[in-house]
């Protein structure tokens, strides 16, 4: 039976290598592909409705946005009959052996309530592309092969926003993008793309808990060029906003301490809850105790998404580098920022790193106590 096992996963890894494509950009997909292993949900305003079920909010309230990027760049786009052009764009999308829908869903009702109905909201998802069958562990090629998905995902999602602008008007100004995970470095490279294609920018990219194996060196596996190079960064936005969680300098999720997530400094302003590393109530025997860091490279999502709800949540301090911010030590004791949806209120022009200390051990899509 384990023999079997390898020979599927053998099979599955030379079929997921890298295809042809005429922009010579994608990494390992075709525009096809990428086209049917990506799902651009919509939510109008006009259709929302407060106290509806995850399942009410994907399949009463959204609508598709059908996106196809030809061989020769041109881009086939078409937007809902009700895409409201004259409201901003926030966009969130999942990470490795994830999902949009589900708790997720939870971002339409945050930003739908903040916004009073004046934002659309586009949940991306690809589920499919950042499959866990891929990998036998994070580490290995089928981890590797969700990675090097998600660029290519961002790269296509880049191409998507630049046609939803040419075709409904909207500019960078208007969007904002957030990520989980692979979806951090995803939502950095479609940022980029866009400025590319329009010559302007994104407003901001929010990085939750940015994917740190492959990207960087680890201690058993050092960084793809490829990776490395699509990396998250302040060219993805206006203003890019971190959220560090399950970080290390050096991390690997198969490892004596593991960590899903890049400690180092990647954005505008970037926030290290905790230190950045472990949460509260994710440690041995604790509430929300996950193997393999996962707890706390989740709580990036939830932070951020209460953070929605309740925009003073994360009263933050300033510190001087990675290692003050990682070892709990601010500079002050002075509250000069806020983790989250406020953070951009104190986006200063210069690169800052914060920290702030997390009380709550419990936290999901609906609560944290």
């Amino acid at each position: 039976m384990k023999l079997l096992l390898w020979i599927g996963l053998l099979v599955y890894t030379v079929a997921a290598k890298p295809a042809s494509n005429s922009s010579g950009r994608l990494i390992q997909n075709n525009w096809e592909d990428l086209r049917l292993g990506t799902t651009i949900r919509y939510f109008n305003p006009a259709n929302f409705y407060a106290g509806g079920s995850y399942e009410d909010i994907w399949d009463d309230m959204g609508e598709d946005i059908y996106c196809n990027v030809n061989n020769d760049l041109t881009v086939n786009l078409v937007l809902p009959a009700g895409f409201d052009t004259t409201k901003p764009i926030k966009m969130v999308t999942h990470g490795f052996s994830s999902s949009a829908t589900g708790g997720k869903t939870q971002f339409v009702n945050a930003w739908m309530e903040r916004f009073n109905k004046e934002v659309n909201v586009i949940l991306l998802n690809w589920p499919d592309l950042a499959f866990f069958g891929q990998a036998a562990d994070w580490d290995s090629v089928f981890y590797d092969s969700a990675a090097r998905n998600s660029i290519d995902v961002g790269e296509y999602m880049g191409h998507c926003l630049a046609a939803i602008s040419a075709e409904g008007g909207l500019t960078g100004a208007d969007m904002h993008l957030a990520g989980h995970s692979l979806g951090a470095h995803l939502m950095g490279k479609a940022g980029r793309v866009y400025t590319e294609l329009t010559g302007s920018k994104i407003d901001r990219v929010t990085g939750l808990d940015p994917a740190g194996p492959r990207f960087v060196d680890g201690p058993i596996s050092s960084a793809i060029p490829e990776l490395h190079d699509n990396r998250l960064n302040t060219e993805s936005a206006s203003f890019v906003d971190v959220i560090h969680t399950d970080g290390s300098l050096t991390p690997a999720v198969v490892w004596f301490v593991p960590r899903a997530g890049d400690l180092h400094q990647m954005g505008h302003a970037d926030y290290y809850p905790q230190g950045g590393s472990e949460q509260p109530g994710c440690g041995f025997g604790g509430p929300d105790a996950l193997p393999g860091g996962i707890c706390s490279h989740r709580r990036s999502t939830y932070y951020f998404l209460h953070s929605i709800w309740d925009p003073e949540l994360f009263p933050s301090k300033a510190c001087s580098d990675v290692d003050t911010c990682h070892d709990e030590i601010p500079s002050s004791d002075d509250i000069v920022a806020y983790m989250g949806h406020r953070a951009q209120e104190f986006n200063g022009g210069e690169r800052k790193l914060y920290y702030l200390h997390i009380q709550d051990e419990h936290w999901d899509y609906e609560i944290h106590n």
